[in-house]
């Protein structure tokens, strides 16, 4: 069974996944871009946030660029990776992670994206599964803004939530 570090070093980086899809599929990739390139994208706490990271982090993710949520949540993964250096991306096939992380994790079904947060040494601290808590607690009210790429600072928000609780740790 590959370690959760190998599974990274085969990975890609978003602008290679991104540029395999359907034009449709990078068109939404480009708009998700372009929303979160804007100067008001991300709030002050959030860049905040983004800019108090201490340690090193990595995102592998599980995805396919047909996949909605990958587009919307991969473009903010990606752009949270550009604004901070110290947190790191890579994207593996949804059936990589069937044949390698699915009876790790005792998962029924790999959902994607599955984004496992890892700590420098390449152990979980956390992870990421379809779509941010704001988005699933919102249900269905919501999934039209949700689609139109108004939530992608609540995925940023989520991997930020899962990174300061690793770091409150290391310093108790």
């Amino acid at each position: 069974m590959p370690s959760y570090q190998d599974l990274f070093a085969i990975g890609e980086p978003f602008s290679a996944f991104a540029s395999r899809g359907l034009p449709t599929e990078i068109e939404t990739v480009q708009t998700a871009e372009a929303q979160l390139g804007r100067a008001d994208a991300l709030s002050a706490n959030t860049q905040q946030r983004l800019a108090a990271i201490k340690g090193r982090y990595h995102l592998l993710a599980a995805g396919e660029m047909w996949c909605p949520d990958c587009q919307l949540n991969l473009a903010a993964m990606a752009h949270l990776q550009r604004l901070q250096p110290k947190v790191s991306l890579a994207i593996i096939s949804k059936a990589r992670a069937e044949h390698a992380l699915k009876t790790r994790l005792e998962l029924e079904r790999i959902s994607i994206p599955l984004v496992l947060v890892l700590n420098e040494e390449f152990e979980l601290i956390g992870r990421f599964v379809e779509q941010p808590q704001a988005v699933v607690d919102g249900g269905e009210a919501i999934q039209a803004d949700y689609r139109a790429g108004r939530y992608l600072e609540s995925t940023i928000d989520d991997l930020l939530a899962i990174i300061e609780t690793q770091e409150k740790r290391e310093r108790i």
